[in-house]
C-alpha cells in the first residue's frame, strides 16, 4: 500500500469515528486551520518511520513490505477547564485504534 493510501485510511477512521462523533475540530497535516477560542480541539499527525521487507514472494502476491509509523493526536483544552474532557477523549481515541486492522493498516497498542 502507498503512503497516501495508508494516510487516507488513518485519517478516514479518525474523522468518521472520532471527529464527526465528537464534533471535534481537527487540524490535519499541512492544513490551514483556525484554532478555536473556547473549545477542545485536536491536531492529528502521521509520522512514517522504518520500512522493511517482511516476506520473499513467489506466486501472485510477490514480496511484502511493512511500513511502520506513528499516529500522534494532540488534544488542546482551553485554560482553566481542567483536563477531564481531554483525558476522556484520549481514552476513546486509544480504544478506537487499539489492536485493529482496517483496509490493510494494522494499529497496535496506543
Amino acid at each position: 500500500m502507498s503512503y497516501e493510501g495508508i494516510a487516507n485510511t488513518i485519517r478516514s477512521r479518525f474523522k468518521t469515528l472520532i471527529a464527526e462523533v465528537q464534533s471535534l475540530p481537527i487540524q490535519y497535516d499541512n492544513q490551514d486551520f483556525k484554532i478555536p477560542d473556547n473549545r477542545l480541539w485536536a491536531r492529528c499527525n502521521i509520522k512514517f518511520g522504518e520500512s522493511r521487507q517482511v516476506s520473499i514472494g513467489g506466486g501472485a502476491s510477490g514480496n511484502r513490505f511493512r511500513h511502520v509509523g506513528l499516529l500522534m493526536v494532540q488534544l488542546f483544552q482551553p485554560l482553566d477547564r481542567g483536563d477531564k474532557a481531554a483525558l476522556a477523549l484520549a481514552d476513546g481515541i486509544a480504544g478506537t485504534f487499539r489492536g485493529v486492522t482496517v483496509s490493510g493498516v494494522t494499529f497496535r497498542t496506543p
